[in-house]
């Protein structure tokens, strides 16, 4: 099991009132599975990505991360796992207005401490896989809608993360050989 939660429970204190948003969530997940999150507007689906994406911790149950247990991770340990093992795409897609497509794409290998030439390499065979290896050199206010998620794809996947996942989604790739 790649992804493993058991009995998540997750409430928010609001003043004296105590708001329960997931009670007793249990999931899991393999390599090569797709997941989308579907509910009504209030139902806890941001939350769990949140709690699935360490931006947040349940507040009791168990959360398995390819074995290791990640409510029992420090912030810092939170944040390494986000850096190694999660690639996300969001909503609005968080692009650099003064950055082009490949150094949007290479900026989280930056932060890994990858060469740049490498960085680089990689960068711009992560915008080929999306379609976009002619718009490198173009900034975000130079791209279509679709061609800046594309860009956001590209980044979630430059660093080879185990998962990629959006607000609604997630996805756990079969391995690719690095």
């Amino acid at each position: 099991m790649i992804l493993e939660m058991r009995k998540i429970y997750k409430e928010y204190q609001q003043g004296k009132l105590v708001v329960p948003v997931l009670k007793h969530v249990d999931f899991t997940m393999e390599e090569g599975e797709y997941v989308a999150i579907m509910g009504p507007s209030g139902s806890g689906k941001t939350t769990l990505m949140n709690i699935i994406g360490c931006l947040d911790k349940a507040t009791s149950g168990e959360f398995y991360m390819d074995g290791q247990d990640v409510d029992k991770c420090s912030e810092n340990e939170m944040s390494d796992l986000r850096l190694h093992k999660l690639g996300f795409v969001f909503q609005s897609f968080h692009l650099l207005p003064r950055q082009t497509a490949l150094e949007n794409v290479e900026m989280p290998l930056n932060y890994a401490g990858v060469p740049k030439k490498a960085r680089k390499e990689r960068a711009f065979r992560a915008l080929e896989r999306v379609g976009l290896a002619d718009r490198v050199t173009f900034r975000p206010n130079q791209l279509s809608g679709g061609q800046m998620q594309r860009v956001a794809i590209a980044r979630a996947m430059i660093r080879r993360s185990s998962w990629l996942m959006n607000q609604q989604a997630l996805w756990i790739p079969n391995p690719v050989p690095r």
